[in-house]
């Protein structure tokens, strides 16, 4: 398969039972991508594929095949600088262990780059 991992274009093969947390984690080393409760429920593993936030956990590593995957890796700047929305999040403190800090970030990305404005 083929896809698009933070801006680079890769090719790998893929055993077709593979979660896309799997390959991103032992295929690429994108630690960002945490494996919490591995049902779908819990939000860690949060990617954006193709401007929507997934679950990868619960999404298929072949289902990936020519998609656009961003992770947290992919929000820092080339000189590895912080994205504004990971420095949002230090400056007010918004993390309780960290684990599922990346999922959060990830969620909060999708909803920014939407441009749809959101009522409580």
């Amino acid at each position: 398969m083929t896809c698009t991992i933070n801006g680079k274009t890769v090719e790998t093969m893929v055993d077709v039972r593979a979660s896309l947390t799997d390959m991103l984690r032992n295929d690429y080393h994108l630690t960002s991508v945490k494996k919490g409760c591995e049902v779908g429920e819990c939000g860690a593993c949060n990617v954006i594929i193709d401007g929507e936030c997934y679950n990868s956990c619960i999404y298929l590593a072949v289902w990936a095949d020519g998609r656009d995957i961003r992770t947290l890796e992919g929000l820092m700047g080339p000189g590895g600088e912080l994205s504004d929305i990971q420095q949002a999040f230090i400056d007010e403190a918004a993390v309780q262990c960290g684990f599922c800090t990346p999922g959060f970030i990830m969620s909060a990305v999708e909803i920014l780059e939407s441009g749809r404005e959101y009522t409580r």
